[in-house]
This record gives C-alpha cells, sequence and structure tokens, in this order.
C-alpha cells in the first residue's frame, strides 16, 4: 500500500470521528456556565475532556495539512515557488503544533 492510499483511507476515517469529536466539544462548551476562567479551566483539567480536545486538535491539523499539501501540488506542481511554499506551510503547521504543545503543557501544569 503506498502513502498516497494511506493518506486518502486517513482522511476518510478521520472525518467522521472529527466530526464526532467537534459535535462533543459544542454540547460540552454549551453548558459551561459562565465562560468564566475557572470554569473552563476546571474543564480542562478532566483528564478524558483534555485526551478529547487533544485528539480533535491533532486530527484536524493532520487533517488539514494533507489536504494543504494536496491543493499545494495541484496548483504549484513544478513551477519555481512550489518549494517555497511547501516550506512555509511546514513552518506554519510546526508553530501551530508546538503553539498547541505549550497551551497543553500550561493547562496540565
Amino acid at each position: 500500500m503506498n502513502f498516497e492510499t494511506i493518506k486518502w483511507i486517513y482522511q476518510r476515517a478521520s472525518s467522521p470521528l472529527i466530526f464526532i469529536l467537534f459535535l462533543w466539544l459544542i454540547y460540552k462548551v454549551y453548558f459551561i456556565s459562565d465562560y468564566s476562567y475557572e470554569n473552563i479551566n476546571y474543564f480542562f483539567k478532566d483528564y478524558f475532556n483534555l485526551f478529547l480536545f487533544i485528539l480533535l486538535i491533532f486530527l484536524s491539523l493532520f487533517h488539514a495539512s494533507i489536504e494543504v499539501f494536496h491543493s499545494i501540488n495541484d496548483y504549484f506542481y513544478k513551477t519555481k515557488y512550489e518549494d517555497f511554499i511547501k516550506n512555509l506551510v511546514k513552518i506554519i503547521y510546526l508553530l501551530l503544533f508546538l503553539l498547541v504543545l505549550i497551551f497543553i503543557i500550561n493547562l496540565v501544569l
């Protein structure tokens, strides 16, 4: 099985899971009473909520990155900007990933 097939299967399998996790998050956020820092902090101190939130973020980031690189391949294939755009997008996704990790570490500590 080649890498493109694995990416295709991942995108088809992760889409319903991301949708379900997003509905879960909307449901949970709806019942946070006043959106104060204490209530939101309490929400993330529950490890089950934290795990599902992290799963939603990372699955969504990975899902989106596959689609973005596919689009870059479609529109910039064999142009002089292809490598620059791919590297720029990699840097942006790396920064997003690091920011999410910092956010999670700050929540847990």
